[in-house]
């Protein structure tokens, strides 16, 4: 008999397998799926719909590993939800061979309650064995669909590959550039994101509920809006930053980090990477976008001011925020 893994479980093995150092932060959507935020080359959000793959006895003369998407109603109509993101995931996972199996959401349109999705057994077995992806072909009513089977250690090219085709390109032409959102103050006590939504491994969910983090992330967005800009929050399209504002035809994107002595070169090595990332990956259409690492005291290493400016990284802290936003202007 097949084994059959929990939602949080397939969650858990999928982000494994891509692997801490293309991702950026993951978690679930308000319907409960997967979005995973990723590294460039890879497309920069994800949603995932995940299910088991499973091999019953009986049924057809070819063995066939099959997934059933249940998502909406019994009688519904389902469809996959594209907002916000630059990739829809479908797939499987035969957990007995380590082995997932990506299916064309892009071409999954309007489909009916508990559709079964198919792809033959030896395909799955083949990509065990070999450590190769394996592609299955099949014609739709919408277009030509490749099946790619790819075991655990290669879901990134997997992911690539699904990336790459002209359905999903089609799906992201054109899309509405929106500023972020007004800022939402993290709330007291507890963390600042829910735990249902945060894998345990992310160590910026850890940081992001610590007081001081909320209390520097707000200071920040306070100044900010004292300037006269309003202060925003990432939208559903934009990267997990902590504060951002437009002003004198630039993007500010900050990223708020707490310090201990334990934990300072630890938290500005993280900080500084993440920022990066996070300003090259907004788009808001205007003019340039910038860095900010705002940070809860003045580091104790004096080199970190020159290393972040070497790199356009605006670094600031709370004592130095009126000065740093007098060059904002």
């Amino acid at each position: 008999m097949t084994d059959r893994l929990s939602k949080a479980e397939l969650h858990d093995r999928f982000v494994a397998a891509i692997g801490p150092s293309a991702v950026v932060a993951a978690g679930t959507d308000a319907s409960g799926e997967l979005v995973v935020e990723l590294r460039p080359p890879l497309p920069n959000r994800v949603r995932v719909y995940i299910y088991n793959a499973t091999n019953p006895p009986g049924g057809r003369p070819t063995r066939e590993y099959k997934i059933q998407l249940t998502g909406q109603r019994r009688g519904e109509r389902g469809e996959f939800d594209w907002s916000g993101i630059d990739l829809v995931l479908l797939c499987g996972y035969a957990v007995e061979h380590d082995v997932f199996v990506f299916w064309d959401a892009a071409l999954r349109l309007d489909f009916a309650y508990s559709t079964s999705l198919e792809v033959q057994a030896a395909n799955v077995e083949a990509a065990s064995a070999s450590g190769e992806r394996v592609r299955q072909h099949r014609r739709l009513k919408t277009g030509m669909e490749v099946a790619i089977c790819a075991p655990s250690q290669l879901v990134i090219q997997a992911i690539e590959e699904r990336a790459t085709s002209g359905e999903v390109r089609s799906r992201r032409a054109d899309p509405q550039v929106t500023p972020g959102q007004p800022y939402m103050r993290p709330p007291p006590g507890g963390s600042a994101t829910p735990r249902s939504r945060v894998f345990r491994f992310d160590p910026d969910a850890i940081d992001r509920g610590t007081n001081a983090h909320k209390k520097v992330q707000n200071q920040l967005a306070d100044a900010v809006a004292a300037r006269g800009w309003e202060p925003l929050s990432p939208s559903d399209s934009d990267p997990l930053f902590d504060v951002g504002w437009i002003s004198a035809d630039t993007a500010w994107i900050a990223e708020v980090k707490s310090l201990t002595p334990t934990n300072e070169e630890r938290q500005l090595r993280l900080g500084l990477g993440q920022v990066l990332s996070y300003a090259h990956l907004v788009d808001w259409g205007v003019g340039i976008n910038r860095p900010v690492l705002a940070v809860e005291r003045e580091p104790s290493l004096a080199y970190w001011p020159v290393l972040c400016e070497s790199h356009g990284v605006a670094l600031s802290w709370p004592e130095a925020f009126d000065e740093f936003l007098d060059s904002c202007a």
